[in-house]
C-alpha cells in the first residue's frame, strides 16, 4: 500500500490526468473523484460519500495500474485479495502508457 499523508488524504487538481500523474509519480493507491469544481485524488481510506458532490472517475494502484472503467471501480479500494488474485489481476487495465494489459 502506498504512503499517503493520512492527515491530508485528498488533493485537488484541475484534471483527471493531473491527479493520476500525481498518484503515479508518488506510487499512491486511490481514486480520482470528479468534483463540482475540478478533481480530487483521494487515498484508499477515503470514506464513500464524504464528498457529496464527488463522482469516481478513475482508480490507480502501482500493482494494477489505472482503471477508468466505472464498472470495475472497487478493485483497488477493496484491499482483501485471495491468494490467487494477489499474483495476477483478473481484468485488463490501462497503464501509464495508456496500453491495456492483463496478467
Amino acid at each position: 500500500m502506498s504512503e499517503w499523508n493520512y492527515t491530508k488524504c485528498s488533493k485537488p487538481f484541475e484534471s483527471v490526468d493531473e491527479a493520476l500523474e500525481y498518484m503515479i509519480t508518488n506510487s499512491f493507491d486511490g481514486q480520482v473523484l470528479k468534483r463540482t469544481e475540478g478533481y480530487s485524488a483521494v487515498c484508499p481510506t477515503y470514506p464513500e460519500g464524504f464528498y457529496p458532490d464527488a463522482t469516481p472517475v478513475a482508480e490507480y494502484s502501482p500493482e494494477i495500474g489505472v482503471i477508468a472503467d466505472a464498472s470495475l471501480f472497487g478493485t483497488i479500494m477493496t484491499p482483501e485479495k485471495t491468494e490467487e488474485e494477489a499474483d495476477c489481476c483478473p481484468i485488463p487495465v490501462v497503464l501509464t502508457t495508456r496500453e491495456s494489459k492483463c496478467c
